[in-house]
């Protein structure tokens, strides 16, 4: 399940969080989740007389003076208090006035009295500052460190002594234990203490006689500030902002519970390296993720419980060498499931399909679910598993008994034994009619396409025979059909893909791509107002390539920006050879949109307009595709500068794929193109007619020329009249042709002279 090179940087990991300390915040975010859990009261007998934000109120002036403090100890030495903490320091009081009184009330209390040294960080030194009590309190009154440091921004170690400017001092935390340190060291609070259960008194009931020896008698008192402006309120975790007297106080009951131990982590790293360790063996391998959760859990309840008995555990290492263990088999679960396992519908995959003996004889069935994708993000929550379940379901009907494998993208594949092979036919037609009724998936009605590719050569390995067979399925979708058989042509077409680039190199400086042009005309007076250049290409061996195959390959290999080029420079050269002739008609060139996003596509057309002697206005770009242009900043400010530099803009194929009105908004266009599927259908569908009506309205309003494509027979050039259209082109106007007959048939006919 796991290598043990995979172990033993686990282990080194796991010591290096260990001895860096990295995982320090995970056991205090730990510690502070347990102390929300575990909760007891305090023992009562430390309590606080808290110089508050009512005794300020109280105090004339808001100002608490000596002679105050003075009545607060002498009130709680009269109550009978068995201890007097004072959790203040008076380095800037000692020259008050009545400072003395202050003093005198000390110094009668004795040893029974503990006076706070403060230990303060001088800034920019990096030094820390002590504030001792003054001599004038005299000797008898202990002094106690109130010194702590956070980690985290809370207070989660108190020390039980601290040296201060080098004499060490115990703690109020340990004074008030009984429990004075001979050593600076720290221990860990216990969080299980409820602060809420801490008793406070407020220094002005004590003053007004409200409070007296039945609060203090017999008590340790903690004297302290509670009041905001002290600002003397820290975080506690399992709390929020308490004064730092409550910290004094849980601090003490901590150490009167007993003495805090903290073994680190060296045990729970062990515990869990001996229990994963076991888990690995192979009679319990099947169980592991549930023996590591476990195991994590007994680790996190451990130290909750341990830390309620004073013992502190850290599990920060033993938990990353748990998640990096596991981290590890869970890869290779995954890996070894995606090799031979597809997690959707739980069939064997397309890899446990290539990895079989030869399929020798076998034919190689590929079916592919149509839209696929489009089905997977439509479908809510988990229908997609549904889908893929009934179309499972039906696909094994066909398979009749043999194993049906399927991939993750809505593709399957199985294998026809030979005996079987004239039942092919007969089997696809049957899947097919079982996919014309619907699937149901909830309260949706699904209808899913299915085509299948064949593979009956039995050259090649299994790899390739089954990617044979989906490339197959891929064309059966491209062409509409219900299955198609891979064949040698194919194999053909897949290397000329593959060798496009270079192929297209040769075409360009050999010849073989060359320039067409298709005349336009004004429909309401029959006159030549443009031409369109377009694209051909005559394969020495594969002949004439239609432009719809190798203008897509080319903009798939990022050859389509050279290939435009080319055409542009034919068709600028073209036009400008014409209107030295006297026909100074509109030249048109298609432009993918793809690439308005070059940066230099206006700057290399303006070279090659003033190259040519041929003005701007001359040319018209038919932006195609023009999905790509919606969220692409370059590319409308590309419009932007075509339309400033003069060039006209057109619409191509409007009303089909990516051409729309919103992309309208975006176009400021100077014609729109109909696209020839509707133009050569209008005749027959009312629908169809309408929409080419509708689109030549639109132009009009929008100050556009209306451009009808695919005009095949006097009627639809008739009927386009009628509706208004500006401008139209197709095989009853003129094919495309070469330059020569171009200006052939220009020289033998009138023409208009403007666009």
């Amino acid at each position: 399940m796991i290598s043990w090179r995979s172990i033993a940087l686990s282990v080194f990991l796991s010591l290096v969080v260990g001895f860096s300390g990295i995982g320090i915040p995970l056991d205090r975010i730990l510690g502070a989740a347990a102390a929300n859990f575990a909760s007891r009261p305090v023992s009562g007998d430390i309590v606080v007389v808290a110089l508050d934000d009512q005794t300020l109120t109280d105090s004339p002036n808001g100002s608490f003076s000596m002679t105050q403090y003075a009545r607060v100890v002498e009130a709680i030495d009269e109550a009978g208090a068995k201890r007097l903490f004072v959790d203040f320091y008076f380095d800037r009081r000692e020259k008050d006035r009545d400072f003395s009184r202050f003093t005198t009330a000390i110094r009668r209390m004795g040893d029974r009295a503990v006076l706070a040294v403060a230990t303060k960080s001088v800034p920019g030194t990096g030094r820390n500052r002590s504030i001792f009590p003054s001599p004038a309190f005299g000797t008898a009154a202990k002094r106690a460190s109130i010194a702590w440091d956070d980690e985290f921004w809370q207070v989660w170690r108190l020390p039980k002594a601290y040296v201060a400017d080098g004499q060490l001092l115990p703690s109020f935390a340990s004074l008030l234990a009984g429990k004075p340190g001979n050593r600076a060291e720290l221990f860990h609070l216990d969080f299980s203490y409820d602060t809420a259960s801490i008793k406070q008194y407020s220094a002005s009931d004590l003053l007004s006689g409200s409070v007296g020896a039945k609060q203090l008698a017999g008590k340790d008192v903690i004297f302290a500030p509670t009041a905001s402006t002290f600002q003397d309120a820290y975080y506690l975790p399992g709390n929020n902002q308490v004064p730092g007297a409550y910290i004094h106080v849980i601090g003490g009951e901590t150490l009167k519970r007993g003495n805090p131990v903290d073994i680190g982590w060296w045990p729970a790293l062990v515990f869990i390296a001996a229990w994963l360790g076991i888990a690995l063996l192979p009679p319990f391998q099947r169980w592991f993720s549930w023996a590591a959760l476990a195991a994590v859990a007994i680790l996190v309840i451990g130290q909750a419980i341990l830390s309620t008995m004073l013992v502190t555990l850290s599990i920060a290492p033993a938990s990353f060498f748990a998640a990096a263990v596991s981290a590890n088999v869970s890869r290779k679960r995954r890996r070894f499931s995606a090799q031979r396992e597809n997690p959707l519908s739980g069939l064997p995959n397309f890899e446990a399909l290539r990895s079989q003996p030869a399929f020798g004889s076998a034919t190689v069935i590929a079916a592919k679910v149509v839209n696929f994708e489009d089905l997977a993000a439509f479908i809510p929550g988990d229908g997609i598993g549904k889908l893929v379940e009934q179309v499972t379901r039906r696909l094994q009907l066909a398979s009749q008994g043999t194993t049906l494998h399927h991939d993750l993208d809505g593709t399957f594949a199985w294998l026809v034994p030979y005996y079987q092979h004239s039942q092919i036919e007969g089997q696809l037609a049957g899947l097919a009619a079982l996919f014309n009724a619907p699937l149901t998936i909830g309260e949706l009605r699904v209808d899913v396409a299915i085509a299948f590719g064949v593979n009956d050569e039995f050259e090649g390995s299994n790899a390739q025979r089954l990617a044979a067979a989906l490339v197959a399925a891929e064309r059966a979708i491209r062409t509409r059909s219900l299955w198609t058989k891979y064949t040698s042509r194919q194999k053909e077409d897949a290397g000329w893909q593959l060798s496009f680039h270079s192929q297209l190199e040769d075409a360009l400086t050999g010849g073989d791509i060359w320039v067409a042009f298709q005349p336009q005309y004004q429909i309401a007076t029959r006159q030549l107002v443009g031409v369109e250049a377009l694209a051909r290409w005559t394969h020495p061996t594969r002949g004439p390539i239609p432009p719809d195959e190798f203008i897509v390959q080319a903009e798939k290999s990022q050859d389509i920006y050279r290939l435009t080029l080319f055409v542009m420079d034919q068709a600028i050269r073209s036009a400008a050879q014409l209107r030295d002739r006297g026909m100074p008609i509109n030249m048109s060139v298609n432009l993918s949109a793809t690439l308005l996003d070059h940066s230099d596509l206006v700057g290399t057309i303006r070279v090659m307009l003033t190259a040519h002697h041929l003005p701007p206005e001359a040319l018209t770009i038919e932006i195609t595709e023009t999905a790509q242009i919606e969220n692409s900043r370059q590319a409308r400010q590309t419009l932007a500068q075509l339309r400033r530099t003069g060039i006209r803009l057109s619409i191509d194929d409007y009303g089909t794929g990516q051409s729309n009105l919103e992309y309208l908004t975006e176009i400021e266009a100077d014609e729109i193109k109909i696209d020839k599927r509707f133009v050569m259908t209008m005749r027959d569908s009312q629908r169809n007619l309408e929409v080419v009506k509708s689109t030549i309205d639109l132009a009009h309003r929008l100050g556009a020329v209306a451009v009808a494509e695919g005009i095949e027979d006097a009627e639809t050039m008739t009927l386009l009249a009628d509706l208004g259209c500006d401008v139209g082109q197709g095989y009853h106007l003129g094919k495309p042709q070469l330059f020569s007959e171009l200006t052939a048939t220009l020289t033998a006919i009138p023409h208009n002279r403007t666009a």
